[in-house]
């Protein structure tokens, strides 16, 4: 059974406030050249916001474990997330190519950093249970929003369950309701499962699906904006 952990790590790049951006679209008889500078500048624009607050890199780990000998393979997909105060300066230039035309946008813009305070605590840090036994998540938000969880397996994203929060820092309980329980399974002939369960944030009611790949998932997570979301993951084992 593979498990899947998400990891976030923060390369700080330092630069003025002021930031240089440059984007490049390349089109040919079938695109107008005022379309293809268009794209060139949306582009330009995601150059500045990267050059002023870096990048943030989510490495996704696949871990595939038998009793205690575990196998990892890292997969790893970079996003920034700023947005464009100010365009001070815009330049643009057309160069042509070998069976394409080029359109080069430059700009000056001001770029500030988005930054996400969301903090989501969790009262138990790691869960070992019994097979067949029932686990409630607790903890608490500093914001109110949706919070589903996942469990992964299969090489999938399984949703669970979801619930609202609607006050904040006061203690929320997975499942909230006495008709819905979540039990530890362990498969037929198994002594001992390590488990992956992911909670994701949002600050809006977003609709979900009941399974998604790693792929779907990536791109689910990197739909919801940066500083509206909050990705959690805690670590279940379950024995006999």
């Amino acid at each position: 059974m593979k498990k899947l952990l998400l990891i976030s790590l923060f390369i700080p790049t330092i630069v003025f406030s002021k930031t240089i951006g440059i984007g490049e679209y390349r089109y040919g008889p079938e695109t107008s050249k005022n379309m293809a500078c268009e794209l060139a500048e949306d582009r330009a624009r995601e150059n500045a916001i990267k050059k002023y607050v870096g990048e943030q890199i989510e490495s996704v780990v696949s871990e595939n474990c038998q009793s205690d000998e575990c196998d990892f393979r890292k997969d790893t997909y970079n996003y920034f997330e700023g947005r464009i105060k100010n365009v001070s300066d815009i330049k643009q230039k057309t160069i042509e190519h070998v069976g394409y035309t080029s359109c080069i946008v430059t700009i000056v813009a001001e770029v500030e950093k988005v930054v996400n305070k969301i903090q989501i605590e969790f009262s138990e840090k790691s869960f070992i249970l019994k097979n067949g036994e029932e686990i409630k998540f607790k903890g608490s938000a500093n914001e109110v929003g949706q919070l589903s969880v996942f469990n992964f397996y299969d090489d999938k994203y399984h949703k669970i369950y979801t619930s609202n929060i609607a006050t904040k820092y006061e203690e929320f309980v997975i499942p909230s309701s006495n008709k819905n329980r979540i039990v530890a399974r362990l498969n037929h002939g198994e002594q001992q499962s390590k488990e992956l369960v992911m909670f994701l944030f949002s600050k809006k009611e977003i609709s979900l699906k009941s399974v998604y790949s790693k792929t779907e998932m990536k791109n689910l997570i990197s739909s919801i904006p940066f500083d509206q979301r909050k990705v959690v993951s805690q670590h279940l084992s379950i024995t006999q």
